[in-house]
C-alpha cells in the first residue's frame, strides 16, 4: 500500500518566466468589460511588480524544499492542455499517460524566445497510471489514456512549467493527467472533485508506489484577477472544504481561471485540509489584467 506523502498546488503564469519589469508587456488576452479595483495603481508600479515577482519566487522555492524533503517516488501532475495535445479533433475531459516515459515543455514563447531546447525528459510511473486507469473505470469514470504525446516537445506548458520549477533535477518519475479545464464543455466542478477522490484512493491502494505526491498546476483567476473569487476558494482550500469546490459554477471557471478545477483535484486527493504558502495577485495594467498567482500545500491527506 502506498502512502500520499503530500500535496501542492502551484500557478504557472508565463509572468512567472518573465522580469517584473516587463510584465506589462505581455499581451492582455482579456476583454471588458473590465472593473478593477480602487488603488489598483499602486499595484502596478515597478517597485510594487518586482515585491510580486519576489514573493513569488520565495514561495516557489519553499515548494521546491518542501517537495524534496517529501522524498516522493512519484509525482502525480494535473494540468490543463491548451491545444498542445489534446485538440478539436478530441477533446476528452481527463486523459491519463499511460507510457514510460516522456518529454515536458515549458513553451515560453515571449519576446523573441525560441520554442526549441525548452523540453526536458521524465521517467514515467506507467504502472501506476494503468492501476489508476482500471480504479477510475471501475468506480465510473471513462477517462481517456495515451502513450505519446502529439505535439514537438512532449506535454504541455502546464507540466513543463511547474516541473521545471520544483523538480529541476527531474529524478522522479511522474504520472501526468491532462485536464480538458478550458475548452467549453469541460468537467463540472463537481466531476473534478469526484475525479480526485478516485485518483487519491487509488494511489493509496497501489503497489506500484510507496510515496506519492500529487501536484495541482495551474490558476488561480486570470487574466482578469477575481480576488474575491480566489479567497472563497483559499478559504474553503484551507478547511478542507470540497463541498463548496464542487458547488463551483461552470460561469466563474471559465479561461484562465478554469484551472482553478486542476486543484480542486489535488484537494480532493489530498481529502484534507491545505494551507497557503502565498496568494499574490500580480497584476500588470490598470484594468486589473494579470494573474493572482497562488502557492500551496498539504502536509498530510486523509
Amino acid at each position: 500500500m502506498a502512502k500520499i506523502v503530500g500535496c501542492m498546488a502551484m500557478s504557472h503564469s508565463p509572468q512567472l518566466l518573465t522580469p517584473a519589469d516587463k510584465w506589462a508587456e505581455l499581451p492582455g488576452r482579456a476583454r471588458g468589460p473590465f472593473n478593477p479595483k480602487p488603488g489598483i495603481e499602486a499595484e502596478i508600479t515597478p517597485e510594487a511588480m518586482r515585491a510580486h515577482e519576489a514573493r513569488c519566487n520565495a514561495a516557489i522555492a519553499t515548494l521546491r524544499d518542501r517537495l524534496e524533503s517529501w522524498r516522493p517516488d512519484t509525482i502525480v501532475i494535473i494540468g490543463d492542455d491548451q491545444h498542445e495535445n489534446m485538440l478539436d479533433d478530441n477533446m476528452p475531459p481527463f486523459t491519463l499517460f499511460i507510457g514510460d516515459e516522456v518529454d515536458a515543455t515549458r513553451k515560453y514563447r515571449y519576446f523573441g524566445t525560441s520554442l526549441e531546447n525548452q523540453s526536458r525528459h521524465y521517467k514515467a510511473n506507467g504502472a501506476l497510471a494503468r492501476e489508476m486507469l482500471g480504479a477510475l473505470m471501475a468506480a465510473g469514470f471513462d477517462p481517456s489514456w495515451s502513450k505519446v504525446t502529439r505535439m514537438e516537445g512532449g506535454l504541455g506548458h502546464a507540466f513543463g512549467r511547474v516541473l521545471e520549477f520544483i523538480l529541476p533535477k527531474a529524478d522522479v518519475p511522474i504520472l501526468p493527467v491532462m485536464v480538458n479545464t478550458y475548452f467549453p464543455p469541460a468537467p463540472s466542478a463537481a466531476r473534478c472533485v469526484a475525479f480526485g477522490r478516485v485518483l487519491g484512493a487509488a494511489a493509496r491502494a497501489t503497489t506500484a508506489a510507496e510515496r506519492v505526491v500529487f501536484i495541482g498546476s495551474g490558476g488561480l483567476s486570470h487574466t482578469k484577477i477575481d480576488e474575491k473569487l480566489d479567497r472563497d476558494f483559499i478559504a474553503a482550500l484551507e478547511k478542507g472544504d470540497l463541498d463548496f469546490m464542487a458547488a463551483m459554477r461552470d460561469e466563474d471557471l471559465t479561461a484562465g481561471t478554469s484551472e482553478i478545477r486542476n486543484w480542486m483535484i489535488a484537494a480532493a486527493a489530498a481529502g484534507a485540509g491545505g494551507a497557503m504558502v502565498d496568494y499574490v495577485p500580480c497584476y500588470r495594467s490598470p484594468q486589473g489584467v494579470g494573474c493572482a498567482m497562488g502557492f500551496a500545500v498539504w502536509e498530510r491527506a486523509a
